[in-house]
């Protein structure tokens, strides 16, 4: 029984290496199966061909740009603030050798040498920021060369002209602007024609020139003007300029004239008639406006500058003077015109201190008032005043030549001559 079974057990583990060693065998076969290089009877195992990629004919066509205009980039600084350059206390410069001689624009007198007297305390004083500061001098010819119709003195803005009465006046106000360029353009023609006369050289063949068939416009003169480029040519252009300025010249102040008397005209008939208003305000105390008849004076003394265009004193171009100078002291007492509001008081550029009151209607249009270069200014804006009331002390600020009071009578904001007011 006991060798049976050891039998048994020899059997079993005879079994079982048996097993082990086939097992060892197989995996040893695989192991070196898949060993084998590819070139060793295996057929490899075919990759796959890359496709051909596309050709581009060359050159390649550059993308066209847009001719369009880009937008305008937003501005990240705020505009450029051009000064005004500051005024300086200068002495009237004279007027050059052959220059329209100057009206009187005050009493005689210079400017004082340490500078014009301040304005009122409140009044703030001209600086290079403040609106309306004074023109000095020395800009004043250039001013006009870019501009021979520009004022140099500010104007207030004004009423559109709706009634005949107003356009009358609008018509006067634009044939007088029309004047003042013709004046100041001529001034430059002639310094022209002048300097080109002096280049011609030779006498003579000018003389020729203009006295050949009828003077500058003969057949003669039109060859030479054809050549601009020479000497003659130039003279001859300048002098026809010259004579076409003048005769313009003439018939704007013929036209002037006439529209004046209009004006005028019309300015009695106004005094004649009450102002609107005017009977209900009366006897009430109250200080309403304009009411008729003639307007106060503003100051004593004589007339010593007219309303009308003129070569001004100051500037030394032509200027409308907008108003008329009364040769009064200084520090006499301004008294004003009317009752009314004071519209404006304080510094105006080239007129200095000064004031505007407004007295309501005449003739359908706005009444104003206004006094300028005054040494001191005794109202404020929006203030009423009493015809009669002292508002000012007669003085020389601004551009003057002298103590006086520049005095102006306004129609829808525009120049009218005061002297049929007053």
């Amino acid at each position: 029984m006991r060798a049976a079974a050891m039998r048994a057990a020899a059997m079993r583990n005879v079994r079982w290496y048996v097993g082990g060693a086939l097992s060892a065998a197989v995996t040893a076969t695989l192991v070196v199966s898949s060993s084998v290089p590819a070139h060793a009877g295996v057929p490899p195992v075919p990759l796959p061909v890359p496709l051909p990629l596309p050709t581009a004919p060359l050159p390649l066509p550059l993308p066209t740009p847009s001719t369009a205009p880009l937008p305008p980039l937003p501005s990240l600084l705020p505009p450029p603030r051009v000064k005004t350059p500051a005024p300086t206390p200068v002495q009237p410069v004279p007027a050059a050798p052959g220059s329209p001689a100057a009206p009187a624009g005050g009493s005689p007198g210079t400017r004082p040498a340490a500078g014009q007297p301040a304005p009122q305390p409140g009044v703030p004083a001209p600086t290079a920021s403040t609106p309306g500061a004074i023109v000095p001098p020395g800009d004043a010819a250039g001013i006009i060369a870019a501009d021979p119709g520009a004022d140099l003195y500010p104007q207030p803005p004004v009423d559109p002209a709706t009634t005949p009465q107003a356009r009358l006046v609008a018509q006067l106000s634009d044939v007088q602007h029309r004047e003042q360029y013709l004046q100041n353009v001529l001034i430059r023609t002639r310094a022209d024609l002048a300097a080109a006369q002096r280049q011609v050289g030779s006498v003579p063949p000018l003389v020729a020139l203009l006295t050949d068939g009828a003077g500058p416009t003969g057949p003669g003169a039109a060859a030479a003007q054809g050549a601009v480029g020479t000497p003659e040519g130039r003279v001859l252009a300048l002098t026809a300029a010259v004579d076409a300025g003048r005769a313009e010249l003439a018939r704007r102040q013929t036209e002037a004239l006439d529209l004046q008397r209009q004006v005028n005209s019309q300015a009695q008939q106004a005094m004649a008639a009450p102002a609107p208003g005017a009977a209900a305000a009366a006897g009430t105390g109250t200080t309403a406006g304009y009411g008729g008849g003639k307007l106060r004076r503003p100051a004593p003394g004589p007339i010593t500058s007219p309303f009308g265009m003129r070569f001004d004193p100051y500037y030394h171009v032509w200027q409308l003077h907008a108003g008329v100078d009364i040769g009064a002291p200084a520090g006499a007492q301004i008294v004003a015109a009317a009752a009314g509001r004071v519209v404006q008081a304080g510094w105006n550029g080239g007129y200095g201190n000064y004031t505007c009151i407004e007295h309501g209607q005449a003739d359908g249009q706005r009444l104003t008032t206004c006094y300028g270069h005054q040494q001191k200014i005794l109202v404020s804006s929006g203030q009423q005043v009493s015809a009669g009331q002292v508002i000012g002390l007669v003085g020389s600020t601004g551009a003057a030549t002298g103590p006086h009071l520049h005095f102006e009578v306004r129609l829808g904001g525009r120049p009218v001559d005061p002297m049929p007011w007053i």
